[in-house]
């Protein structure tokens, strides 16, 4: 064997070697992965399940889904679910929930499904009052009256009621020993003071239904949500302003008498002899006597 043939030969041997040594690291790490992932027994619907159908064997099975994934109020065990009926409708292969299903030992019947402080209320309808009966369990309905105006005679429709849960409608009522019971109307879930509300209606003209959209339920329910409440200042504090007095005017100037006005008269009595008279009120009561008459008389 020459010395090329030789080295191609390790060649080979060495690479045998290095894929044996990788599948068989693969291999450990998949078992050590599987063996790492927990599996539980989960209980799903063997086929599509119907609102108040009772749970029997071959309505369910059993399979593996690993426990990260199992839904919350699973069951793992056909005894925790035994002879339990159906409130909310269950799809095939999908987990029976514990939210779904009424309790243990109630009576099978739409009682349990009424809400709390609701009422059940019937109303009869046909195919054009009921939307060709389209309306199902757990759908949403308006209820319009469609009632004559006094004098003109007229039709109008009136809206009484929005938004009202549907209970149970046309063969809702499934049971294994009672099948193919019809129910000839709409059993609704309302108030005492909404179900006053349809008997007075009733009475005015005949009653339809019509029926409501997911979205519809969504953007209402978005309607509904309170605003934000209004933030009020408080009103600013009220200051007490006085009364600023006007300025009285000031006094009238002080009327001061004039001087007493006097002059005097000279008086010639001839042509070389001249007297000087003082005439006028004087500053004395000298110069007042002294009215009328001369004194100091110039040569």
């Amino acid at each position: 064997m020459s010395g090329k043939s030789l080295v191609l030969l390790l060649l080979a041997v060495a690479s045998g070697l290095g894929a044996m040594f990788g599948t068989s690291k693969l291999l450990s790490s998949k078992a050590k992965n599987k063996a790492a992932v927990e599996l539980q027994d989960v209980i799903v619907a063997a086929r599509d399940l119907k609102v108040e159908e009772t749970l029997k064997p071959d309505l369910v099975k059993i399979v593996q889904m690993t426990k990260s994934d199992v839904p919350a109020g699973a069951f793992s065990s056909f005894k925790d679910v035994e002879e339990r009926w159906v409130m909310i409708k269950t799809l095939v292969d999908e987990p029976i929930l514990d939210k779904k299903l009424a309790p243990k030992g109630t009576p099978a019947g739409i009682v349990p499904r009424i809400p709390k402080g609701m009422r059940a209320f019937t109303l009869a309808v046909d195919e054009s009052t009921g939307v060709s009966g389209f309306v199902l369990p757990d759908h949403r309905v308006d209820v319009v009256v469609n009632k004559t105006k006094t004098g003109s005679g007229e039709i109008e429709g009136e809206t009484i009621l929005q938004d009202i849960l549907v209970l149970a409608s046309g063969t809702v009522f499934n049971r294994p020993e009672d099948r193919n019971v019809q129910s000839r109307g709409v059993t609704l879930a309302v108030t005492p003071e909404q179900a006053e509300i349809i008997v007075a209606a009733r009475e005015k003209g005949k009653l339809a239904l019509s029926l409501r959209g997911l979205n519809d339920r969504e953007q209402m329910v978005k309607e509904e949500k309170p605003a934000p409440a209004k933030v009020e200042l408080p009103p600013p504090p009220v200051v007490a302003v006085k009364a600023v007095e006007p300025t009285p005017p000031p006094p009238p100037p002080a009327v001061v008498p004039a001087p007493p006005m006097s002059h005097i008269v000279h008086i010639y009595r001839g042509v070389n002899k001249m007297e000087r008279v003082r005439i006028g009120t004087g500053a004395d009561s000298e110069d007042e006597e002294m009215i009328g008459f001369g004194r100091n008389s110039l040569e």
